[in-house]
Formats: C-alpha cells, sequence, structure tokens
C-alpha cells in the first residue's frame, strides 16, 4: 500500500578579416527544433518534420542529432521503411505487428487518407490464418478486439486490444505486470485504486514508432484500475505523482461522474485531466508542463490529447493574460506557481458545474 565575442573583432587587415569569417562559419552549429518535429510527429503527422531536418552542410552538428536526422529520414522519408523497427523488437508476434508498423506508416505519408477498413480487413485476415481459435471471429470491431486479445493473450502477452489512440489504430503489447493498491484522494473522497504496473514491452503503440521511442502512452484508466508502464516514471517522483495518479486518476474519477463523455483520449477527458495536473504540480514542474501544452496544443488536430492541450493554454491565457493563447514562457514564469494553480483549479470547477448541468453528456469543450 502506498500513499499518495558577441565578440568584438579587432580587424586589421582584409586578410584576417577573411580568415576569421570563414572560422565563424565553420564554427556555427545546427540545433535541431525537437520541440517541433516531437509536435508534428505526436499529431500523427512526422512526415510534415522532414523538412526541419534539411541541414548546412557548412555547419556542425552533434552526432547525437545526425543519428537522429538519420534514423527519422530512414524511417518516414522514403517509399519504405529503413528502420530497424521490426528488427529490433523480434516477438512471436511479429506478423502481427508488421501489419499495425505498415498501417501507421501509411496514415503518416497521407494525413488526408483514412486506413480504418485497411488494418481491419488485415487484422481480420491475419487472425483467420493464424489463429485456429477464430472460427467465430466476424468482420467487425467488437469481434476482432475479441480475438486479437485472445491470440496475443495465448502467445502469453497482454495487450489493449482492437482500438485507438487518437485517430489511429494501436497496438500496445507487454509481457510482464503487476498490482498494487494506492489510496488517492478524489473530489474529497479516499478512494483504492488498483494499479497495473507494466513492463517487458514488445510495442508501445504508434506514438512510439513516430517519435522513435521518444514519447509513448505512459498510462491510462479503465473504469475499474489504472495501468502504468514502469519505465516511464520514478515512482518517487512528483512526475508519478501528478501527470500519472493526478492525471490518470482523474478520469477514473470522471468515468463515474461523467459516463457518456468519450473514452479514453476525448478531448474532454484529456482537458480535465490536464488541468488537474496544473492545479496540483509545484513550480519545478508546472512550466516544463505548460510548455509542453503550449508546443503540442493544435485545436485543429484529430487527437484528442492535442485539442485538449490547446483548450488549456486557451483557457487559462483568457484567464490570467486576456488574450487567447500565450506562447511566451517568459511570461508564464512572471506568474507565482500557485496562481496558475489556482486558475487551473477554477477552470476545472467551472468545466464540472457545466458538465452536470447536462444530462448524459458527450462531448463539451470547444
Amino acid at each position: 500500500m502506498r500513499i499518495l565575442k558577441l565578440t568584438i573583432l579587432l580587424i586589421f587587415n582584409f586578410v584576417s578579416f577573411s580568415t576569421i569569417t570563414c572560422q565563424s562559419v565553420q564554427n556555427d552549429s545546427i540545433k535541431l527544433d525537437y520541440a517541433k518535429i516531437y509536435s508534428f510527429a505526436l499529431d500523427g503527422k512526422p512526415t510534415r518534420a522532414l523538412p526541419l531536418l534539411e541541414i548546412d552542410p557548412t555547419k556542425k552538428i552533434s552526432k547525437k542529432d545526425l543519428k537522429f536526422i538519420t534514423d527519422f529520414e530512414g524511417r518516414f522519408k522514403f517509399k519504405k521503411d529503413k528502420s530497424d523497427f521490426l528488427e529490433t523488437r523480434k516477438s512471436k508476434i511479429d506478423g502481427l505487428l508488421k501489419i499495425y508498423r505498415d498501417y501507421w506508416r501509411l496514415s503518416f505519408l497521407n494525413n488526408n487518407k483514412k486506413y480504418d477498413t485497411l488494418i481491419m480487413k488485415n487484422v481480420f485476415k491475419f487472425l483467420k490464418k493464424e489463429f485456429p481459435l477464430s472460427q467465430k471471429l466476424t468482420f467487425n470491431k467488437d469481434s476482432i478486439d475479441v480475438y486479437q486479445k485472445k491470440y496475443i493473450s495465448n502467445l502469453g502477452y497482454h495487450s489493449t486490444g482492437f482500438g485507438k489512440t487518437g485517430s489511429l489504430y494501436d497496438l500496445l503489447v507487454w509481457k510482464t505486470e503487476k498490482d498494487t493498491v494506492y489510496k488517492v484522494n478524489y473530489d474529497r473522497k479516499e478512494t483504492d485504486i488498483k494499479i497495473y504496473f507494466m513492463d517487458d514491452f514488445v510495442t508501445l503503440g504508434w506514438n512510439e514508432y513516430a517519435t522513435l521511442g521518444r514519447y509513448y502512452p505512459a498510462g491510462w484508466a479503465k473504469r475499474d484500475a489504472l495501468f502504468c508502464v514502469k519505465k516511464a516514471y520514478d515512482l518517487k517522483s512528483e512526475k508519478f505523482r501528478v501527470s500519472y495518479i493526478g492525471h490518470e486518476g482523474r478520469h477514473f474519477a470522471d468515468y463515474k461522474l461523467f459516463p457518456k463523455l468519450k473514452g479514453v483520449g476525448s478531448a474532454d477527458l484529456e482537458y480535465r485531466a490536464k488541468l488537474t495536473e496544473l492545479a496540483l504540480y509545484s513550480p519545478d514542474g508546472l512550466y516544463n508542463r505548460l510548455q509542453f501544452f503550449i508546443d503540442n496544443g493544435n485545436y485543429d488536430s484529430e487527437n484528442g490529447h492535442s485539442i485538449a492541450a490547446f483548450c488549456v493554454i486557451r483557457d487559462l491565457s483568457r484567464l490570467l493574460f486576456q488574450n487567447d493563447y500565450e506562447k511566451d514562457m517568459d511570461k508564464w514564469k512572471a506568474i507565482p506557481a500557485t496562481k496558475i494553480n489556482e486558475a487551473a483549479t477554477k477552470l476545472l470547477e467551472e468545466n464540472t458545474k457545466s458538465l452536470e448541468k447536462i444530462p448524459n453528456v458527450e462531448k463539451f469543450i470547444k
């Protein structure tokens, strides 16, 4: 049980000027805009980040950045994936993972098209061929969900089933899990919540694939328990207490308070969970989290996380700055963390009162 020289150049002659200038150019270094690159990737559009990787050969670049460019372009720039994604995660579900990898990549390369029917057909055919116990499998989402879970379970793994993260069907598969009960306090009520800590992942889904492993779902909530990707957190850290327990616990509570709100990944649920985080963080974590929401907020996205991040920054900006979307972190940092905590709490309380007035509310934020 756990509780929660600018250098001044003295130019003596033309020759010395030319030499210094040449050296200056060669010493210039490139810095990749990782925040923007990852923002595109997390919105399911990694190919839009490719122009950001075009480099001036006369400038210096670190080995780390050069490797990232090589790996990212290898995965998304060419007709076929040239990366080692599949080779580095060999398992008993290789065939199924390849189907998903190809679907994710096709979706990334053609953002204006939907491939939901294609992934359904390919998984359906795969299960019919590779899983003898799928005689009763029919071509619909629920049936595919049931039999995909059975197939993966029979091979000794756990999975999330046939469902979406944002706008894309996802595949998260892991080998081991262990449960622990935590006491948490929500809406002035102490509640026991079971948390399953998951480890030994084969795949953490399309977010992991799109960001070369930098980002992935760190956890999620179901109506009876929370699930946590163990490697994502130091369990003694504020990040765990706030961005996991606080965020996912908010989902856990909201499933009971507002059962009709659209499921995992919905903008409404994410809006409330992100406000919960900002209401709880100390200064050490608060401003970093705000920066992440600013960088990744996108109202026109099909990803509930991106829409919610935009709405959180928009509504806090209106409350604290009287503008529609404040991006300048120096202005945010000029405001005491406690004032931002209070503003996030106020927005969450107002959202709760509004939702309570609408029976069977399914969608609210705009």
